[in-house]
């Protein structure tokens, strides 16, 4: 048997027809429902949190309008509240509760200062 030589040809397309028709139209359909896909998913998260902080806000509109009805709006009108602080020996907002149980954060910035940085 004597193997036969084939001849192949091979030419590259031009440049401005790297992408033909058909090639154009599949890339722009994969392109556009990629975007049209995620532009769905989110709208739908969006949407999603909008009711869920719409609940949310209902949910505690409801447990107001209860506790006001049993005279009960702040912490410190709550009545175990109301016996730490007779333990303690002070009414809310005293001076030994603000000691006890009120926090005082203060961060220094002074060493953040920027260089170069003119505020004014």
């Amino acid at each position: 048997m004597e193997a036969t030589k084939e001849n192949y040809f091979y030419a590259e397309k031009p440049v401005g027809q790297l992408l033909s028709r058909r090639d154009f139209l599949k890339a722009a359909g994969v392109s556009v429902s990629a975007i049209a896909i995620s532009g769905y998913v989110v709208t739908d998260i969006v949407q999603k949190r909008k009711s869920y902080i719409a609940l949310r806000q209902q949910g505690l509109y409801k447990d107001d309008k209860r506790l006001q009805k049993i005279n009960l709006a702040g912490s410190h009108q709550n009545a175990s509240c109301l016996k730490v602080y007779q333990d303690m020996g002070t009414k809310p907002m005293g001076e030994v509760a603000e000691q006890l149980l009120h926090t005082k954060t203060y961060v220094d910035r002074s060493n953040l200062l920027m260089q170069g940085a003119h505020h004014g």
